[in-house]
């Protein structure tokens, strides 16, 4: 799940600054590398980008000029459970979009002009379709596809040296600082805490090591 709203001047962008932020965001949130086909699918219909122009924009010192880049408000909204761990690299993946928008214009943003926030919403006050939804149910949407696939045996193979997580399908190092879980003699990596914790509460059997 990926809604993600920026707010900039009126006319400070135009539609290729959006093309080209929006397919920055794209190409870095949800990169195939690592991530499993089936759930970077589920997640590309599951991904808004949204651009709100406001009018009569001023800082402290004033009008803006039109010689520097524009500011930007920029609001990703996830569900609370993915804030904390997650906040720090989605920020960091934004800041990675806007450059690119930066350096096309040839440009050097000035401090304090580029603004992230991220939004938790609580369990029961996002809508999946309309509906009420926890963290859980959202990444059980993203999921589903990849889940049925790996529960069938048709999922991709596990590269060498990497653990697979059974939630998600991405590939993870199997290294000192990695959320691992054996179950049934089987070793497993989690991308998150998320992916971890849904995997203990299906199969309580499984030892975190």
């Amino acid at each position: 799940m990926l809604l993600i709203e920026i707010a900039h001047p009126t006319g400070r962008l135009d539609d290729h600054d959006r093309e080209l932020v929006s397919r920055a965001v794209v190409d870095l949130f949800l990169d195939a590398h690592g991530h499993a086909t089936e759930t970077i699918r589920r997640a590309r219909t599951a991904t808004h980008i949204a651009f709100r122009e406001l009018r009569g924009w001023w800082t402290g010192d004033g009008p803006l000029p039109d010689d520097v880049a524009p500011p930007l408000i920029i609001t990703l909204t996830v569900p609370e459970a993915w804030r904390e761990e997650a906040a720090g690299t989605f920020i960091g993946l934004v800041r990675t979009a806007v450059k690119r928008l930066d350096d096309h214009h040839g440009r050097r943003r000035p401090r304090g002009s580029l603004w992230v926030r991220v939004d938790g919403v609580p369990d029961g006050s996002l809508g999946l379709d309309g509906r009420p939804a926890t963290g859980a149910d959202v990444l059980a949407f993203l999921t589903e596809e990849f889940r049925t696939a790996w529960e069938s045996g048709t999922s991709a193979p596990v590269p060498e040296g990497r653990l697979p997580d059974p939630i998600c399908g991405m590939t993870v190092a199997d290294g000192r600082n990695s959320l691992v879980m054996e179950d049934d003699g089987r070793r497993l990596g989690f991308c998150s805490q998320g992916c971890q914790d849904a995997y203990a509460r299906e199969h309580p059997e499984a030892v975190v090591v």
